[in-house]
């Protein structure tokens, strides 16, 4: 399908450039014929490509196997490997289904573009920042939907009431879009806002370039075209760039306020209990216990989830501190220290890929060649560190403080010492005062 669409303004008819746009249904022979006899035959000053520069070093083949440690915790590079697993599983997904190489279009326009001496422009949105975008629309059920679906696929369980698409329903050939769509069933409203967020921003580059004269061969996937058009018609209707990029605005998060509940909880509980006057070696036994109670069962977790014992015990020896702090996650030091005993590869992904596509294999052969996987194994030991973490903090007061001995033998007790600390915290702010 092309479409060839000349400047408005009365500039245009003064010299400035225009636009042919030719939005690719089917990544097909026939698609891939059409966008590389538009490039020749137009000849332009610049063919413009639904692609960003990671996703283009991708299919380049520039993008390096090896990631540091120190760069994987860091949130933009985890950003990053998150959007090479999604896209790398949903471009599985629509090959499996279709038996087509998504991105062949695009590689056919950037090398006929090379063949006859045209500048390629690269006008799509970091996918890192669509990712974080759509992820900040998500409420927390959406997000624990996803995340829960997710698990279950791996677990190969939910897979069979899934619909098939049909090649007629692929109405666009772009892995990015194609992501969009397999999450708005978790999000309708954030995928739906991204889809025209990326509209804009691709019209946005493309009148930039008319803007300057050039004559452009826009490429991008059909399911595009039709908002593009309408931008370029009329760019007066484009948003501000400024509101297409940059990190979103995060919606309000109930877990962030019952994390800084449980830790104001936390910090009372103790400040009441030194405040009652409780005698200081059953202060020490109550630390003591909550250190070792949190430490042994986050270790045990990710001794579980086939972790380095080094790794284990740095877990499990912070994750007292991290009950207390929702700010931090003892998993995170555990996969730090993990990551000098496990490297992570990017090509993890395309093995962990495979394993789960292989429907053959019993749900238990699945999760055992996937633990054998090093970045399966780091989630594991990420996740199952921060579960054991979670679970003591629960299970403390009901099953250890008892255990404590002192005035925490039982609950009427318990509450006891807490009403005698804070009375005697009120005295205290009443002393000072006067």
């Amino acid at each position: 399908m092309v479409t060839t669409l000349a400047a408005m303004s009365d500039s245009a008819r003064d010299g400035e450039g225009s636009v042919r746009l030719v939005g690719t249904a089917h990544v097909s022979a026939d698609s891939v014929a059409e966008v590389e006899r538009v490039i020749e035959e137009e000849d332009p000053d610049t063919v413009a490509v639904e692609l960003d520069e990671g996703r283009y070093r991708q299919m380049k083949g520039e993008t390096p196997d090896e990631i540091a440690p120190a760069d994987l915790l860091q949130g933009s590079m985890a950003l990053q490997f998150l959007a090479y697993w999604l896209l790398s599983y949903v471009q599985q997904r629509m090959g499996e289904r279709f038996d087509i190489q998504p991105g062949a279009d695009m590689l056919a326009a950037v090398e006929t573009a090379e063949a006859i001496g045209s500048d390629v422009a690269l006008v799509d949105r970091d996918i890192q920042v669509t990712i974080q975008r759509f992820w900040a629309r998500m409420s927390a059920w959406e997000k624990l939907r996803m995340v829960g679906q997710l698990a279950l696929a791996v677990l190969g369980v939910g897979g069979g009431k899934e619909e098939e698409m049909s090649m007629a329903d692929l109405t666009d050939a772009d892995v990015v879009s194609a992501m969009m769509e397999e999450f708005r069933q978790f999000s309708p409203e954030g995928a739906e806002a991204l889809i025209d967020e990326r509209d804009a921003y691709l019209a946005h580059n493309i009148v930039n370039l008319r803007e300057q004269g050039k004559h452009v061969v826009a490429v991008v996937g059909a399911g595009h075209r039709a908002g593009i058009e309408r931008y370029l018609a009329h760019p007066e209707e484009l948003p501000p760039m400024d509101e297409l990029t940059g990190r979103a605005e995060k919606r309000f998060s109930l877990a962030k306020v019952v994390g800084a509940l449980l830790t104001l909880g936390f910090l009372a509980f103790f400040v009441l209990v030194l405040m009652a006057g409780v005698n200081d070696a059953v202060v020490l036994r109550l630390f003591v216990a909550w250190f070792l109670f949190n430490g042994v069962i986050a270790a045990g977790l990710a001794l579980l989830g086939g972790a380095h014992w080094t790794s284990a015990g740095v877990g499990g020896a912070v994750a007292w501190l991290t009950s207390i702090n929702p700010l931090l996650a003892p998993g995170w030091f555990a996969g730090y220290v993990e990551l000098r005993y496990t490297p992570v590869r990017i090509s993890d992904i395309g093995t962990l890929n495979e394993i789960m596509s292989d429907e053959t294999l019993p749900v238990r052969e699945v999760f055992s060649r996937m633990t054998d996987v090093p970045l399966f194994r780091l989630i594991a030991v990420v996740a199952l560190t921060n579960v054991g973490s979670m679970i003591a903090s629960f299970l403390f007061i009901p099953l250890v403080l008892p255990l404590v001995g002192g005035p925490f033998d039982s609950v009427g007790e318990v509450l006891a010492v807490l009403l005698r600390g804070a009375q005697n915290s009120l005295d205290l702010i009443r002393g000072l005062v006067a």
